[in-house]
């Protein structure tokens, strides 16, 4: 069994080898030589950034991990207020601002 090849040098491998100029003879005497050309690998393309999407008003997105239990809580208090979990999230930036003597904006 052979040993699969290495990825480490696939660029050396892929590369193209140089063309060669056939030996000049009596039919190919009225062209001009051609030269040797070495092909060089092409730039991968390169990744487009998707435009980040705001929403008309401004208003941009936070993305918060929580644990589970701290999920399954915030979701029942906004069962209970009948309120959106947005809603409480809004009330808690509120809160924070407020406490570090900011205006509440959310």
């Amino acid at each position: 069994m052979s040993k699969k090849p290495s990825f480490a040098n696939l660029g050396a491998r892929l590369a193209q080898k140089p063309v060669e100029v056939p030996p000049a003879t009596a039919s190919n005497q009225l062209e001009p030589p051609l030269k040797t050309a070495v092909a060089t690998p092409a730039k991968p393309p390169s990744p487009k950034k998707k435009p980040r999407r705001h929403q008309p008003d401004g208003r941009r997105g936070i993305l918060v991990r929580a644990r589970p239990e701290a999920w399954k809580a915030l979701k029942q208090i906004a069962l209970d207020g009948d309120r959106t979990l947005q809603d409480v999230m809004t009330e808690a930036i509120n809160g924070i601002l407020i406490k570090n003597e900011k205006p509440p904006l959310a």
